[in-house]
């Protein structure tokens, strides 16, 4: 009986009870949308940087890490490169021959770091042949060819074909030069990539630094079904002469802003549903204030406190479950529509690429959050309604039947 009470007091006022409902729905449709945008904005970054950039993990000399100086390289690289392919969870493994350095152009001198690396190994791994806007990936040039970013390359005033020539140190602290013609200039969001790195033939740059058949560096990508820190901690046991470290150690400033993202859910939802609970609390106390006859005529032919105090938690709760499922089906489908179709950011693209972030941005929720919402809105709705029920129960019937 009561909870039918309950449903008839939400619909003797319609306006106010659909301006409720409609304040819920636009809440959490609002909520939903903020945190897949934020969501969409953190797996463009961290998706560009893991595929592109520092993948999963990487290994190194302990001592290259501290100072990169060339002699630090990893003793067996390939050795080592066949056993970490063969753990669990390990996709693909890549090599790389590092060394910073000089790159000239007849316009133009600027630093770089010169990776050389395995064409097809780093292709399984970083997905670098797929960054390439202008030439090709690694072909068409038979004698040292050299792939650069797209701001490098206009750094240096330079396009497909061009010669440049490279400045380093050697293993022997000689200082040693090659020229090399740009074979493809690619694009990506990363900072890295795209100024700051020229990417050359192992094979065509061992010889010059004087590391013999042996590399600087191991990253790969792994699958996610095994975490990557337990496949460091594996690699780590066959090998404790080297440093393996996954992401989050590679990256600390991007492992901190996954936490923060994630708190920042907490942080909007918090926002919009303390405007949410306010707005609740103004309705229900209007209601009970209008009805305070009625209730008080309900207290005199015997209906105790108990029940008073549960109907209008009721029918505030009511509100809830009417608006919570609209909100979520509208904040569902904004965020489908959008992660198929993306949003073209590209007006922005310059000061976003110097974050690092895509120009296109696809919207995501993880399926969890829609139930954190639905039971954020849920203790909302049961919060907001405590003080006008505590209202309704401190009402004096004899005193409420004189009034008005």
């Amino acid at each position: 009986m009561l909870v039918k009470i309950a449903w008839r007091n939400v619909w003797r006022s319609r306006t106010r009870s659909l301006i409720v409902i409609s304040s819920i729905a636009v809440g959490v449709w609002a909520l939903l949308a903020g945190t897949g945008f934020m969501n969409g904005f953190l797996v463009s970054y961290m998706t560009e940087a893991i595929n592109h950039d520092i993948s999963n993990l990487q290994v190194h000399n302990p001592e290259y890490s501290e100072d990169n100086d060339v002699n630090y390289f990893i003793p067996n690289s390939d050795e080592k490169a066949e056993k970490l392919n063969q753990i669990p969870g390990v996709v693909a493994v890549t090599k790389r021959v590092l060394v910073n350095g000089m790159i000239q152009s007849a316009k133009k001198a600027t630093g770089v770091e010169v990776c050389g690396i395995n064409t097809v190994e780093e292709a399984n791994v970083t997905r670098l042949d797929s960054l390439i806007t202008e030439g090709a990936y690694f072909e068409g040039v038979k004698r040292n060819p050299v792939v650069i970013g797209s701001k490098l390359a206009e750094e240096l005033g330079v396009k497909i074909r061009s010669k440049v020539v490279i400045t380093f140190s050697d293993a022997e602290g000689e200082m040693i030069s090659g020229a090399f013609r740009v074979v493809g200039i690619l694009k990506t969001s990363s900072i890295r990539l795209n100024q700051l790195t020229a990417f050359v033939k192992s094979s065509d740059i061992q010889p010059l630094v004087g590391v013999g058949d042996n590399y600087h560096e191991m990253a790969a990508v792994t699958d996610g079904t095994v975490e990557d820190s337990v496949i460091v901690s594996q690699y780590q046991l066959m090998y404790p002469e080297d440093l393996s470290e996954d992401w989050r150690l590679l990256s600390p400033s991007m492992a901190m802003m996954t936490d923060m993202y994630g708190n920042m859910l907490y942080i909007l939802m918090a926002v919009i549903l303390i405007a949410l609970v306010f707005g609740i609390i103004n309705t229900m106390l209007m209601a009970v204030l209008e009805r305070m006859k009625e209730i008080g005529m309900l207290m005199a032919i015997g209906m105790n406190k108990t029940k008073v105090f549960s109907m209008i938690v009721l029918e505030t709760v009511y509100l809830g479950l009417v608006g919570t499922p609209i909100g979520l089906l509208l904040g569902y489908l904004h965020i489908n529509y959008y992660q198929k179709r993306g949003v073209d950011l590209s007006a922005y693209s310059e000061g976003l690429e110097a974050f690092g972030y895509s120009s296109d941005l696809f919207p995501y929720l993880d399926n969890s959050v829609y139930f954190i919402v639905s039971f954020g809105v849920f203790v909302t709705a049961l919060l907001g309604s405590l003080y006008p029920a505590r209202k309704a129960i401190k009402l004096k019937p004899v005193e409420t039947l004189h009034k008005l």
